[in-house]
């Protein structure tokens, strides 16, 4: 009991601060999360079967959601693809350039876009979503289903690939990665949200 509060406690701290912050410090950590999604991109194992590499990102996008909100994490993670579409080298790789946001992973990119806003919007919305349960069911949901989803829809209109060629391509061997890192983004989200403000 008394840890759940104390950890109550240190997540209405984080939340209130995060809100609270001046235009210049929100604008100084949607870079440094920008700059941290770069670093996570190169994590990074290709696949020899399709032309989506695994990579550290989704963690660090559904964490830039939580701690920034909607607004601010979806400007986060604009940020970070407008900086690789004009020539920065922070796509996985160290590429940069329109080609990597118009190739096969810029449905993806544009996912994590959504997604971050999706996230930050739904826990501020929704207490409920809160606990580790519903922050489990939240950011499974906007990865598979946002970030997976604008993905596939894409690489299928490059492709032009049937569904179950796309899903090997674009899905299927990321699930255990993908569910890895959504768990690991709720554990760590589940610490720095208040459970009822």
């Amino acid at each position: 009991m008394r840890l759940t509060a104390t950890i109550n406690a240190y997540g209405s701290r984080a939340f209130r601060w995060s809100e609270e912050l001046s235009l210049p410090k929100k604008l100084a950590l949607a870079v440094g999360f920008a700059a941290l999604l770069a670093l996570a991109a190169q994590v990074r194992v290709p696949l020899p079967w399709t032309p989506v590499p695994v990579t550290g990102q989704t963690f660090v996008v559904l964490l830039a959601g939580v701690l920034l909100g909607r607004n601010w994490g979806g400007f986060s993670v604009g940020l970070y693809a407008a900086a690789g579409a004009v020539g920065a080298p922070v796509f996985a790789g160290l590429a940069g350039g329109l080609a990597v946001l118009t190739g096969p992973t810029g449905g993806y990119i544009a996912g994590f876009v959504v997604a971050a806003m999706f996230v930050g919007y739904a826990v501020r919305a929704f207490t409920v979503l809160r606990g580790i349960v519903g922050l489990a069911v939240l950011m499974l949901a906007a990865n598979f289903v946002i970030i997976h989803g604008m993905g596939l829809l894409y690489l299928g209109y490059l492709t032009g690939a049937a569904l179950p060629e796309l899903l090997w391509m674009g899905t299927i061997p990321f699930i255990v990665g993908d569910v890895t890192k959504a768990l690991a983004a709720a554990v760590v989200a589940s610490a720095l949200l208040p459970r009822d403000s």
